[in-house]
């Protein structure tokens, strides 16, 4: 077949087939010349005649004609022009936007003479468009709700409630897109809800009653959501207050979890139908605020338990020692003399062993009583645990005040207490140690220790006071043994490693095993971890013992596979020391890389100590190991050394391990909320959750129902030797009694 490609015919036909407008005009007159059928259809013409009786002027909106000038400007100077248009339908009037291009296909002397107009229909397009932007604002706006439960819930752990609900009620009004928020809290008589924080317009009045009187009183009457899209249609609940504030509409949200404690409320100008999106919103803020008073309210209650002492309602030795080191500041800057008096019950084992400990633990409440009475009211009397008493004295004067205070206490002691059924005196040796320029807490608290015991063996009933020496040459040969021991110990195969599994709370496989370091010295005995680490760290010597542990704990890891399936971990403690050290990481690496562990196995777990002082050096180390594939992990959670700021500002730490403290204290509704607040936050960083200091079984099925990943503790398995681990690892399961003799909890 011959083609012909000057034959007008075929040209014709593909011009009149195309589906696009095709348009010919004089350029000088505007006047149409030739449209054909797609251009008269999107145009809605009748028919081509129709069209060559129009110009071009004609078949162009505003938009379009503003755009006239930069047209005839490129036709003029480079023959064409394309762009974005706007024409109109000639039926209806409507705008119709389209993609255009123009070029010259007849020149005359003064320029172009005819113009080709193609255009193709971009309405298709705008709705694809429209839908698009659509799409990516919904998005948006999920990840914004997303970063504003994640800000809030940073704040629920580390925030108290005058920061966290003002942010609350700001998300809720900026998310929803209203014109205020507000955050209502029950009174303690419970019939009135006290506004605490709000954003926008201020609301009036600050407090109102519970009930149907107003949206958030229902709310919080109901126990459910409210949503009210327009006030005039209301009938639940009276609209006034609303009305006097010119709002139209809202959604009352109850804040608690189980007892009420007030409404998280929005309200808007206009009515609107609010988004099952809106109330899912305002329920995750609500649930935040639910937490964060839950952990306040536990923390409160906790922090009272951890200072204060529940059979003699004094401080504790945890308040002791911080009034101590308060009272020592002052005496310092002052100048001031500040003394202890360590009082220690003469013959209570006696008590105890022949009426009985009911008897006992009456003689304890009673001796605290005596105690606090027979001091200066601006004394501290604390209990340290057993029977042994302390007595916190600033400003005394001079040395004599103390040891008069303690002969008044000694009298009063001997006086007999018939309301116990026994009218047995207490009698009670009393050391005495009184502050100098440069004396510690720790220090104090040892001479005054020192004397105590030097009154017990002059006779019960006594007291002696400090003198400076006493005692000094022992305690220095001790440490001075431990000092030069330590350095040859690890020759010496005196240092062992101990490991206790980590156990997985839902499949009840253990995961990991943390390496604790061990003395057994020749002559001292074992020496405690925090003994011998003190004294590692002051004589310089924590380095080495440090490496030791990880090359140890990484050798024996290695030596050891994992069964088929399984990555068995081995965690090591990391002391503040090693993190400074700015080759640490390296020394890691070269560690997995000589023992042939993979850097997935290895598990380094920051310290309390070492949390809490995070430097750019520190940073730059652990996100080196973080880099290198080894496991992070942040240690003693809720203790306020381990702070949950490093997950926003360096997020590499792969799990939490929550303190001791809070896993003793399980169950209860209060420290489950603690512990459920801190797996809500970890679990917003992707981080596991590991609940340390597992005793009970009662405490690990709460651990498991809270959502915490993993558990150890003395239930689980007890620290034991290396030779132990494989046991356990083929096992999968531990128990109170081993690891396999008791299944995890149940699901």
């Amino acid at each position: 077949m011959r083609f012909d490609s000057a034959d007008p015919d075929l040209w014709r036909s593909v011009v009149e087939r195309a589906t696009d407008l095709v348009m010919m005009s004089d350029f000088v007159s505007g006047r149409i010349l030739f449209l054909n059928p797609a251009g008269i259809r999107l145009v809605g013409l009748r028919d081509a005649a129709d069209a060559r009786a129009r110009t071009t002027a004609e078949f162009l909106t505003d938009v379009g004609l503003a755009q006239t000038p930069a047209v005839e400007a490129g036709l003029t100077s480079d023959g064409h022009w394309e762009g974005i248009s706007e024409l109109r339908h000639f039926g209806t009037g409507a705008p119709i936007p389209v993609s255009v291009s123009i070029f010259t296909v007849r020149a005359g002397e003064a320029g172009p003479a005819v113009i080709a107009i193609i255009a193709r229909d971009r309405r298709h397009r705008r709705t694809q468009d429209h839908r698009f932007r659509k799409a990516l604002e919904s998005t948006a706006h999920r990840a914004r709700e997303q970063h504003a439960l994640a800000e809030l819930g940073q704040l629920a752990v580390d925030a108290d409630l005058d920061t966290l609900l003002p942010a609350a009620a700001g998300a809720a009004a900026t998310l929803i897109g209203v014109q205020c928020a507000s955050i209502a809290r029950l009174t303690d008589t419970g019939d009135a809800l006290d506004v605490v924080a709000y954003r926008g317009q201020p609301p009036t009045p600050h407090a109102f009653a519970a009930g149907p009187a107003s949206q958030p009183g229902y709310a919080l009457a109901t126990g459910e959501v409210v949503v009210c899209p327009n006030r005039e249609q209301e009938t639940r609940f009276a609209t006034t207050t609303m009305a006097g504030r010119g709002l139209r509409s809202g959604i009352s949200v109850p804040i608690g979890d189980g007892a009420p404690w007030g409404v998280l409320t929005v309200h808007g100008a206009r009515p609107r139908d609010y988004t099952d999106r809106d109330v899912g919103f305002l329920r995750a803020v609500a649930a935040v605020l639910s937490a964060a008073i839950g952990r306040i309210d536990a923390e409160t209650r906790v922090l009272h338990q951890s200072l204060h002492d529940p059979l003699t309602g004094l401080p504790n030795r945890t308040a002791a020692y911080r009034r101590i080191t308060a009272a020592l500041h002052t005496a310092h800057r002052d100048r001031t003399l500040l003394a202890l008096l360590l009082v220690d019950l003469d013959d209570f084992k006696i008590v105890n062993d022949s009426l009985g400990h009911a008897h006992g633990d009456a003689v304890l409440q009673r001796l605290g009583r005596r105690l606090a009475g027979a001091v200066r009211p601006a004394d501290t009397v604390a209990r340290l645990g057993g029977d042994e008493f302390v007595i916190v004295c600033e400003d005394i004067g001079t040395a004599d005040t103390v040891t008069t205070l303690a002969a008044q206490i000694t009298t009063a002691l001997r006086i007999p207490d018939h309301s116990t059924g026994t009218s047995v005196p207490l009698r009670a040796s009393i050391g005495i140690a009184v502050s100098d320029e440069t004396c510690t807490a720790e220090e104090l608290i040892r001479r005054a220790d020192l004397a105590m015991y030097r009154a017990k063996t002059a006779g019960a009933g006594g007291h002696a006071l400090y003198h400076p020496g006493e005692g000094d040459s022992h305690d220095a040969d001790r440490v001075l043994q431990m000092s030069t021991d330590l350095r040859t110990a690890l020759d010496r195969d005196e240092l062992t490693l101990l490991y206790q599994p980590i156990v997985d709370l839902r499949r009840g496989a253990v995961v990991a095993v943390e390496a604790l370091v061990g003395w057994a010295h020749p002559t001292l005995g074992n020496i405690s971890r925090t003994e011998f680490v003190a004294v590692a760290e002051r004589t310089g010597l924590i380095g080495p013992v440090g490496s030791w542990g990880l090359r140890t704990a990484c050798r024996q890891a290695a030596a050891r596979p994992a069964p088929t399936g399984t990555d068995v971990r081995v965690h090591v403690n990391v002391s503040t020391v090693q993190l400074r050290d700015p080759v640490f990481a390296d020394q890691v690496a070269d560690i997995l890389t000589d023992t042939g562990l993979p850097a997935h196995r290895l598990g380094l777990e920051i310290s309390e100590t070492a949390s809490a002082s995070v430097t750019a050096r520190t940073v730059d180390t652990l996100t080196a190991l973080h880099e290198l594939g080894v496991v992070l992990l942040l240690d003693h959670l809720g203790t306020g050394h381990g702070p949950l700021g490093y997950l926003i500002r360096y997020p590499i730490f792969d799990s939490l391990k929550i303190d001791r403290s809070y896993i003793t204290a399980l169950p209860g509704p209060r420290p489950e909320a603690v512990v459920t607040a801190f797996v809500t936050i970890a679990r917003a960083y992707g981080a596991t959750v590991i609940g340390n200091g597992v005793e009970t079984r009662t405490q690990l099925d709460t651990l498991h129902a809270c959502g915490c990943d993993q558990a150890q503790g003395s239930y689980l398995a007890a620290p034991a030797p290396a030779d132990t681990v494989p046991a356990l690892q083929r096992d999968h399961r531990a128990g109170a009694d081993g690891p396999s003799s008791a299944p995890p909890p149940a699901h």
